[in-house]
């Protein structure tokens, strides 16, 4: 009988009796069936999105059970990395929290880029995402191994030669980001790598091993302005001299990067990005500006109902008329910031409303009602 291939040769390192239980005590789901429990959960639009990043976790799941479950080696790359590109308050962490931490539930971190720096700086290091994974995981390092690790506002870390503008100001990056991106190249394939557990804050304590061969690794950013740059470069330039438009052209904060400009490595590159970086990604996936209809639905599925709870605690029913509804989506839609828009325009109406009546016992109902321009509050 012939050997199997190396791929599939029985792992040489023991695995953990206690990950074996777990890994085989996880919801096994289809895509669809965890797309859906996306939808029970509250998450609303990025149709697109969301099927990728459906099967991006069916992936994740199917590759722990041949791991821990079946004693196979991982295949050559199989790994997933995966970068969730699209404008701000669009749902990209909000979608990896749901899928790994609370459909999956395999330890998952959601790591702000900013606070890193290159080795030998004043900052973090990479290798800090896995002790923050090795934390979230209570200690188990084979179990933190079966995790997701998500990197917040990833754009920033556009080095300082880029000449790509913030959509709406014109301006160009002035942070170096060379040496974290340097720092991730290994990070993102390799198959192992050291971490300090106790976050590097002593010299006493060496450092430790992780396996990242099952490891799912999610970028996110907003990189706004990619998309001018992309079209730039794909022979969309202003013209010089006579026939030149004068006004100046506006970009919009939330817009869609399409998947002809995904594919453009050298946007990325003019951007601030070492080419082979974003190579490190097997998928790009973006993310639309949320419209009207579905700002509708997450104000009425998640934001209102969080403010219901907390005023029936204090003994009173919210009641938020339609029309305020609608006040509060158009202004949402003109900040363009997406759902964060929701509860930025909310929040003060509801503070005064907060104010006056919360520990009155003589009203039973608060009322948000529009007139002409302007939100007001009416008891009852």
């Amino acid at each position: 009988m012939s050997p199997r291939p190396d791929h599939l040769q029985a792992l040489p390192f023991e695995r953990s009796d206690s990950v074996r239980e777990r890994v085989a005590a996880l919801e096994v789901l289809s895509p669809r069936e965890i797309d859906q429990r996306l939808s029970e959960l509250g998450y609303r639009g990025q149709q697109e999105a969301r099927r990728a990043a459906s099967v991006l976790t069916y992936r994740h799941l199917q590759r722990l059970r041949r791991i821990h479950l079946e004693g196979l080696a991982p295949e050559p790359g199989t790994r997933e990395n995966c970068l969730f590109l699209g404008p701000t308050g669009s749902g990209k962490t909000f979608l990896v929290e749901l899928l790994f931490k609370e459909i999956l539930g395999v330890p998952t971190v959601i790591v702000d880029a900013t606070q890193f720096s290159e080795t030998g700086y004043v900052g973090d290091d990479v290798t800090t995402m896995l002790s923050r994974l090795y934390e979230a995981a209570g200690g188990d390092a084979a179990w933190a191994a079966c995790g997701a690790i998500c990197m917040d506002e990833f754009d920033k870390l556009a080095t300082s030669r880029s000449d790509a503008r913030f959509s709406g100001q014109q301006t160009t990056k002035d942070v170096s980001g060379f040496g974290v991106q340097r720092s991730l190249l290994n990070l993102l394939s390799a198959p192992r790598a050291d971490f300090p557990p106790d976050f590097g804050f002593t010299s006493r304590t060496p450092p430790m091993p992780m396996e990242l061969s099952a490891l799912t690794f999610i970028a996110c950013g907003a990189f706004s302005g990619l998309k001018h740059t992309a079209e730039e470069l794909g022979g969309h330039k202003e013209r010089m001299g006579f026939g030149r438009e004068t006004g100046k052209r506006e970009t919009a904060i939330a817009e869609k990067v399409t998947d002809d400009q995904l594919e453009q490595t050298t946007a990325f590159a003019r951007y601030g990005f070492i080419p082979e970086l974003i190579g490190r990604f097997s998928r790009i996936v973006s993310f639309s500006p949320l419209d009207a209809q579905t700002l509708g639905k997450i104000l009425e599925d998640n934001v209102l109902r969080a403010y219901e709870r907390e005023f029936a605690h204090e003994g009173l029913t919210l009641v938020v008329e339609p029309t305020v509804r609608e006040w509060v989506v158009a202004r949402a839609l003109k900040r363009e910031t997406g759902a964060r828009g929701l509860r930025a325009t909310l929040v003060p109406q509801l503070e005064r409303a907060a104010y006056d009546h919360f520990g009155e016992p003589q009203v039973a109902t608060v009322r948000l009602v529009l007139d002409g321009e302007q939100v007001r509050t009416v008891a009852e």
